[in-house]
């Protein structure tokens, strides 16, 4: 059951610190799996656990995303230990928000490590790629200021093909007369990311590979060469995701490729989901088709949602595949669809496994009144933190809905479900009166 595998996470933390690849790679792939319940052992192994697995658990919570994980991340960045600040550093690029900029530009001013510095400055790439316009300033301070060193200067060349042609040539034309020997022939050779590979069978094997570097600059440039390579290399590079199935960090840059391809690749993405039956690069896939924004492919989630419930009735489908069906649900309720709403009322009944905080986040989009019953039902067995999200979702449906404290529904409430409504919407008690007291009578003049 997907309650007891989260009751395991405390042992799949301990074996991230493992010197057995092959158990490291299980763990982190289950972790992966587990997502937001596994976020609290994963920050509480930040200060408690070996440099090790610190290192291992901070990707993780990039990969996962969950708000609780950016703070921590950023705590990390004042670690004694340069290669951990490395790594936070890296990891903070997948939390786009205004404090992660803050904080890599504070880390700026203060380390003095070349590694960190680097790291700091792919990360801000990162973010400005994915929409924090105010990452951009650093890195173009850097690159053009001749007294940084070469290294950390070289590494804001990423930046280059997300700028707009005219801004890509205006800093190119500077950085051609610049007094730094690197930086000069770089800007000279126009950028060597954006020079043309000829396209053929062992250069796509050797992108593949690349895909896979720990170093930001060769996998960030093989991620953008498949993109551009499009239907050459997105059978490949499918049939790679599958065959790195325990890999979450690589499926995860898959799946940027595949996004950066865009809606013409997306039917050979959703052919692919019928085929693939490991959960991580199925979750990615499902994250790319709803990316990709094509209603008639996201409608097509719904087979994959009956063929996971189909299975799973038969007892071949593992609760592994809970997250999978989650997400699915998920980027159905982003276009407001709500063809899968049966399923998606047993899953936040199923009392055999928590509630997914995607399926929490669905509910939250379409709905309504007649979900309200299952989401009390889940507060009362849920914990702290599950709580908190339902109890926003109750609220958002009963304001919605316009649903008062006197409907129908409530009626039907068992004593259960009755103490979740109360706790998440008191009722309001009104103030004391006060009496008036009576003013004397003046005498009349």
């Amino acid at each position: 059951m997907l309650r007891r595998a989260a009751n395991d996470v405390p042992r799949l933390v301990r074996r991230l610190g493992s010197g057995k690849r092959s158990s490291v790679d299980a763990a982190r792939a289950r972790l992966s799996i587990l997502g937001a319940r596994a976020v609290e052992n994963l920050v509480a192994a930040l200060e408690d656990g070996n440099n090790r697995t610190r290192s291992r658990v901070m990707p993780l919570l990039a990969l996962i995303q969950d708000p609780r994980g950016r703070e921590p991340l950023i705590a990390m960045l004042l670690d004694r230990n340069p290669r951990l600040r490395a790594v936070a550093a890296r990891s903070l690029a997948r939390y786009p928000s205004p404090s992660s900029v803050a904080a890599l530009n504070r880390l700026l001013d203060r380390e003095r490590a070349g590694r960190v510095r680097i790291a700091a400055v792919q990360a801000l790439v990162e973010l400005y790629a994915a929409g924090q316009e105010d990452a951009v300033c650093r890195v173009l301070e850097l690159l053009t200021d001749p007294e940084q060193p070469a290294r950390l200067r070289l590494s804001g060349f990423a930046l280059l093909p997300m700028l707009g042609s005219r801004e890509r040539r205006t800093l190119l034309t500077r950085l051609k007369k610049d007094p730094t020997v690197e930086v000069r022939t770089r800007a000279e050779a126009g950028n060597n990311m954006r020079r043309e590979v000829e396209k053929s069978a062992t250069a796509t094997k050797r992108l593949l590979e690349d895909l896979g570097s720990d170093d930001y600059a060769v996998w960030n440039r093989a991620v953008r060469q498949l993109a551009a390579w499009g239907s050459f290399t997105v059978s490949p590079l499918l049939l790679e995701m599958q065959r790195r199935a325990h890999d979450p960090e690589y499926s995860t840059r898959a799946g940027m490729a595949l996004k950066a391809m865009g809606p013409r690749r997306g039917r050979v993405v959703a052919e692919a989901l019928e085929r693939i039956d490991e959960p991580v690069p199925m979750q990615v896939l499902v994250e790319t088709i709803g990316a990709l924004g094509v209603k008639s492919l996201i409608y097509r989630l719904m087979d994959l949602i009956d063929r996971i419930e189909a299975r799973r009735a038969e007892g071949e489908s593992g609760d592994s595949m809970q997250g999978v069906l989650a997400k699915a649900h998920l980027e159905l309720a982003r276009i407001g669809s709500r063809v899968a709403i049966e399923s998606l009322r047993q899953a936040l009944a199923d009392t055999a496994r928590p509630v997914e905080l995607e399926l929490l986040t669905a509910v939250e989009i379409i709905g309504k009144r007649e979900e309200i019953g299952v989401l009390l039902a889940a507060y009362a067995r849920e914990d702290e933190f599950a709580r908190e999200r339902i109890a926003v979702v109750v609220r958002t449906i009963v304001k919605r809905e316009r649903i008062r404290r006197t409907n129908r529904i409530f009626r039907t409430m068992n004593s259960r479900q009755r103490a979740a409504f109360e706790a998440i919407l008191p009722r309001r008690k009104n103030p004391p009166r006060t009496r008036r007291r009576p003013t004397a009578a003046h005498p009349a003049p």
